[in-house]
C-alpha cells in the first residue's frame, strides 16, 4: 500500500513524512532538485505483538505501509508550474493521497487559511483530471470521424466524470464511475482516497472548518510530532505527556490510512515468523492465500482459521481446537480483520 503525501509549499508535509517515517536531520536536495523520498513505516498492531510473545518466533513482522514525498530545497514557492507537473506525475501511482494543509502562522505567508489551501490544491488535481479525459474524449472522437466504432462504454463513462468534474466534484464522489473496467488504466487523482492532515503549531489540536468532499481529516501537530519521533521510547512517554499527546501522529494516521482504503489484516503465525498482512475488506481465502504465495493460492485446498480474540481468550491453539474455536474454510471464505490462518495447499 502506497500513499502520496502532497501539500503547498511550507504546510510542513516533508515534516510531517519525518514524522511518519522517524526521519530527521536529512538535508534538502541539492541545487533546486526535486525528487521522491520513499518512507516504509511498519504498522502497529497489538495483536502482532501479543503472538510474538506467544510463538516467540525466530521474526516478527508487522504490516507495512510506504509514503512518498516529493521534496525539493525551495518546493512550490521557486517554481510552481514545473513543481505541479512533477508532483502529479509521481502521484498518479499511488493507492490513496494524504493532503497537508498548513494550519499555523508562516513568517513568509502570513496566517493561515487551510480551506483556502486545500481547495487550490484539490482543483490542481481536478483541472489534471479533466484534461487527461479532454484529451482521451478529442481522441475517440477523432477515431469516429474516420470510422472507428468506440468499444464499450469508454466515452459514455469519461462524459460523466467530466460532469461530475465541471461540477467542481472530485471524483471519488462517483466511486460507482470510477470503480469500472474501461477506467481503471486512468489513474485520476481526484478519485483517489484523499486524507487531509491539518498541521498545527505545536499548542494546538483544533481541527478547523474545512470544504471536504468524500475525504477523511485529522489534525497533526507536525513539528511537535517529528522531534518526538527523534525521542527514545522512554523519552517520549515523557513528552508525550508533558504535551498531552495520547496517540502519536504515526498512530493515528496509520489507522486513518486503513479506514481511507477499508484495508484489514490477517495474521500468520509459527516458530519460524508471525506476521500481519494487508488485504481489502472481504477479499475471499483463496486470495487472501496468493498475497502470501502464488503457490498457495493455485494449490489452495481449505485454510485453518481462528479468530485472533479466540485465541487470546483460551490462551493457546490446542485450547481453542478444543473448544471447537479452529474451523475449516473454502475458496470463497471472506477473510475476517484479525484472522488467524493457516492455508493447506497442494501443488
Amino acid at each position: 500500500m502506497k500513499l502520496g503525501i502532497t501539500g503547498l509549499g511550507r504546510s510542513g508535509k516533508t515534516t510531517v513524512f519525518n514524522a511518519l517515517t522517524k526521519r530527521g536531520g536529512e538535508p534538502a536536495p541539492a541545487g533546486g532538485q526535486v525528487v521522491p523520498a520513499l518512507g516504509v513505516v511498519p504498522v502497529p498492531d497489538p495483536r502482532v505483538d501479543w503472538l510474538s510473545g506467544l510463538y516467540k518466533p525466530k521474526k516478527t513482522t508487522h504490516a507495512q505501509i510506504t509514503y512518498m514525498d516529493l521534496q525539493s530545497a525551495g518546493g512550490m514557492t521557486d517554481n510552481k508550474q514545473e513543481y505541479m507537473a512533477l508532483l502529479l506525475t509521481h502521484m498518479r501511482p499511488m493507492d490513496a493521497l494524504i493532503m497537508v494543509v498548513r494550519n499555523f502562522a508562516d513568517s513568509a505567508l502570513g496566517a493561515a487559511d487551510p480551506a483556502r489551501d486545500l481547495r487550490e490544491l484539490e482543483d490542481e488535481f481536478l483541472i489534471a483530471d479533466m484534461a487527461s479525459i479532454e484529451k482521451r474524449l478529442e481522441k475517440l472522437e477523432a477515431e469516429l470521424k474516420r470510422g472507428k466504432k468506440p468499444s464499450g462504454a469508454e466515452k459514455e463513462l469519461l462524459e460523466k466524470c467530466a460532469e461530475t468534474l465541471n461540477s467542481e466534484q472530485p471524483l471519488r464522489t462517483i466511486p460507482e464511475i470510477c470503480d469500472k473496467p474501461e477506467l481503471r488504466g486512468y489513474t485520476f487523482l481526484s478519485a483517489k482516497p484523499l486524507l487531509v492532515i491539518v498541521n498545527n503549531c505545536d499548542d494546538d489540536d483544533s481541527m478547523p472548518s474545512l470544504p471536504l468532499r468524500s475525504a477523511e481529516a485529522v489534525v497533526v501537530r507536525g513539528k511537535l510530532e517529528m522531534e518526538l519521533a527523534q525521542l527514545s521510547e522512554e523519552e517520549a512517554q515523557g513528552f508525550m505527556s508533558d504535551f498531552g499527546i495520547t496517540e502519536s501522529a504515526l498512530d493515528r494516521v496509520i489507522k486513518s490510512s486503513f479506514s481511507l482504503l477499508d484495508l484489514i489484516s490477517f495474521l500468520t503465525v509459527g516458530e519460524d515468523e508471525v506476521r500481519a498482512w494487508n488485504i481489502p475488506r472481504e477479499m475471499h481465502a483463496v486470495d487472501a492465500a496468493g498475497v502470501i504465495h502464488s503457490d498457495i493460492q493455485r494449490g489452495f485446498i481449505r485454510a485453518e482459521v481462528v479468530a485472533y480474540d479466540d485465541l487470546k481468550k483460551t490462551g493457546d491453539y490446542a485450547a481453542a481446537r478444543k473448544q471447537g474455536l479452529v474451523r475449516l474454510e473454502g475458496k470463497t471464505y471472506p477473510v475476517k480483520d484479525g484472522d488467524i490462518m493457516h492455508f493447506r495447499f497442494n501443488v
